[in-house]
């Protein structure tokens, strides 16, 4: 006959053999849960409307993205994303795969940021201009205009025509914003001026800047403002073969410093600089991140500022280099006040 013993310091002992196995159980899925977090690293997606060969708009958000990886560590991954179809698919792509934090370089990327960010409350959406706010979602403001407003100074004082160009990408509001303040500039120095506008209609069309930059040379124009992404290139080209032709003509460079871009033809830089995209991420990965307006200016750590082509340089008189300076100088400290016009007022506050 079998005999069962039960005794209760039998019992007492089962029972703490239990539960220290259970302890044990539970510290090591808990140091599995802390080990997986260490390994897993900040991932950044970047969504472009365009090539980020072109030199400006879409080369200075790749800049900020490797800048990203080398200063945060950070696991970083980038697309063309040109429609608002494909623009909503790959934010959804990029949620869906972990990532942390999703750029979308441009206006345009707002409603499709919107389809998808409520479905992925823990990734962060961030817009590259624009005025939508949620609760993950957005915008940073470049205070391009200022630096912009200097080159207007540049070609409202060298006119030799009184005739100046504007070569855009697309009529949005956005750049529109951006000419506004580069006439302003212009208007500053020479009320006289003339400033003429012309739109590619996309951000990809090299030979129709080419041929709208042409036209305008034809017309006398004499500086030419491209703000048009890849399509910018083509205002340089046509401006270079203007020159060839022997013909004073010069350009400015949007974003990135072009000057290496069109060495010959670009006199000064309106630039964003890489730190911006590395400030917001830091901001994000340290958990930081408040759903509000991220406003980069001249005085934010010159993370907007302004670059001479330097062998150019030479070619922008004194005085004109000096009007820039003051003025300049005057944004820095608030007492010139240059407007994003495609904001509202609490988005400017």
């Amino acid at each position: 006959m079998k005999v069962i013993i039960d005794r209760p310091q039998y019992r007492i002992a089962t029972f703490a053999l239990l539960l220290c196995l259970f302890a044990a159980g539970l510290t090591l899925i808990d140091n599995i849960n802390i080990s997986a977090k260490g390994h897993d690293k900040f991932k950044v997606a970047l969504l472009l409307p365009a090539s980020i060969t072109d030199g400006g708009w879409n080369a200075l958000a790749y800049e900020g993205l490797v800048a990203i990886e080398k200063e945060l560590g950070a696991k970083i991954s980038h697309v063309e994303s040109r429609t608002p179809t494909d623009q909503e698919a790959h934010f959804r792509d990029y949620a869906m795969d972990g990532y942390h934090l999703i750029f979308g370089h441009g206006y345009e990327y707002q409603d499709p940021a919107k389809s998808v960010a409520s479905d992925f409350p823990e990734t962060i959406f961030i817009t590259s201009t624009g005025s939508t706010i949620t609760d993950n979602i957005s915008p940073m403001i470049f205070a391009i205009e200022e630096p912009v407003y200097l080159l207007g100074i540049i070609a409202g004082a060298m006119t030799q025509t009184n005739k100046i160009g504007i070569v855009g990408g697309q009529n949005i509001p956005a750049i529109n914003s951006t000419f506004v303040s580069f006439e302003e500039g212009v208007k500053s120095v020479n009320p006289d001026a003339e400033v003429r506008r012309a739109y590619v209609g996309n951000w990809e069309d090299i030979g129709k800047g080419k041929e709208l930059a042409l036209a305008q040379i034809n017309e006398g124009i004499d500086f030419i403002f491209p703000n048009a992404d890849v399509a910018g290139l083509g205002a340089f080209q046509a401006v270079e073969t203007a020159q060839a032709e022997g013909k004073i003509v010069y350009t400015f460079g949007t974003y990135c410093d072009q000057s290496e871009v069109s060495p010959t033809t670009i006199l000064a830089n309106a630039v964003i600089t890489p730190r911006v995209f590395v400030h917001l991420a830091k901001t994000a990965m340290e958990g930081n991140f408040e759903p509000q307006s991220y406003l980069f200016t001249m005085a934010t750590d010159e993370a907007i500022t302004f670059v001479y082509n330097p062998q150019l340089k030479d070619m922008v008189p004194e005085g004109v280099q000096k009007a820039v300076e003051t003025a300049k100088a005057k944004i820095i400290s608030g007492e010139l006040e240059i407007q994003q016009t495609y904001l509202t007022a609490e988005e400017k506050e």
